[in-house]
């Protein structure tokens, strides 16, 4: 019984319950030969073959259980170890470059390895005038044509709104961005968000709200989200 009072007490001891597993089965078997035994206290065997027994079971559980978190830890380590170690800055430098290189934003044309945006013309439309006729504030309006460059779906609206952000830069503590307006051309209304087949060019139109009516206006051009920036192209207001 003794030997199953101290299986039972090192069980769930890591590196230690690996000498109960010893303890617990010369506790069963001391167990078993006490109640083989005649005029031997049966209680004290039968207790001790329990203890021994329970203890021994609870002891290969818990054994294989920590074997299992250790093995797993250290092989977790070996891998977050080895992309550390061969990690080359020249390397990720060269890919951005690699990137950046095939996008550009100049003379009103976006081209990335998705699309090319053309802008084909421009204006501020005051408030009320055909194009704002809803709007309180005065908007720049641009006019542009998408060519999508791949298989992937793509619509003249998302093409623009997802890679030119306008900023009217005429606050010194915050960067303005310009919310959008209303589709300034009713041309475009019911093509706005069709699907552009690989090859094709769809035409579109976009309005910004001015917050003044003498900073220009910049369009800042990113295909990552405004990770990084292919390019800025400004456009006066007056």
């Amino acid at each position: 019984m003794i030997l199953g009072i101290v299986t039972m007490v090192g069980f769930a001891i890591p590196f230690l319950n690996y000498i109960t597993i010893v303890t617990g089965i010369a506790g069963v078997i001391l167990g078993i030969v006490g109640l083989v035994i005649k005029f031997r206290p049966r209680k004290a065997a039968i207790a001790g073959v329990i203890l021994s027994g329970l203890g021994l079971v609870l002891s290969i559980i818990l054994v294989v259980v920590y074997t299992a978190v250790f093995v797993g830890a250290a092989s977790a380590l070996s891998e977050e170890k080895v992309p550390l170690a061969s990690a080359s800055p020249s390397t990720s430098s060269s890919t951005d470059k690699q990137a950046d290189s095939s996008s550009s934003f100049a003379n009103g044309v976006l081209t990335t390895s998705n699309m090319k945006i053309t802008i084909t013309d421009h204006k501020v439309i005051p408030v009320g005038a055909p194009g704002n006729e809803y709007g309180t504030k005065p908007v720049l309006a641009f006019w542009y044509s998408v060519t999508n460059l791949t298989d992937k779906k793509l619509d003249p609206t998302t093409a623009w709104i997802g890679t030119i952000t306008a900023i009217q830069d005429n606050n010194p503590n915050a960067v303005n961005k310009l919310e959008v307006g209303s589709l300034p051309d009713q041309t475009f209304l019911d093509t706005q968000l069709e699907d552009i087949k690989s090859g094709g060019t769809v035409q579109n139109a976009v309005a910004y709200e001015l917050t003044d009516t003498t900073t220009p206006v910049d369009l800042v051009a990113s295909d990552d989200l405004g990770m990084t920036t292919i390019g800025k192209l400004s456009y006066a207001v007056q």
